[in-house]
């Protein structure tokens, strides 16, 4: 039963940790909230969404990769 749980954690740490990283926020940050808060930190970092440094980058990016 201990494995379960421990292999849960690690589940939503990554998952957090990806998530945060697509988002531009601090996935070590996100990674600990989730082993400290399970998928409620999951669920919040879905409800904040992307930072705006994030998504000028990504437009950025777009433009470049249209005007090649």
């Amino acid at each position: 039963m201990e494995i379960v749980i421990l292999l849960s954690v690690i589940l939503v740490a990554w998952l957090n940790w990806y998530l945060a990283e697509q988002r531009g926020r601090s996935a070590v940050g996100w990674a600990i909230a989730g082993v400290l808060f399970g998928l409620l930190s999951t669920i919040l970092l879905l409800v904040i969404g992307t930072t705006d440094e994030k998504l000028t980058e990504d437009a950025i990016a777009l433009h470049k990769a249209i005007n090649k």
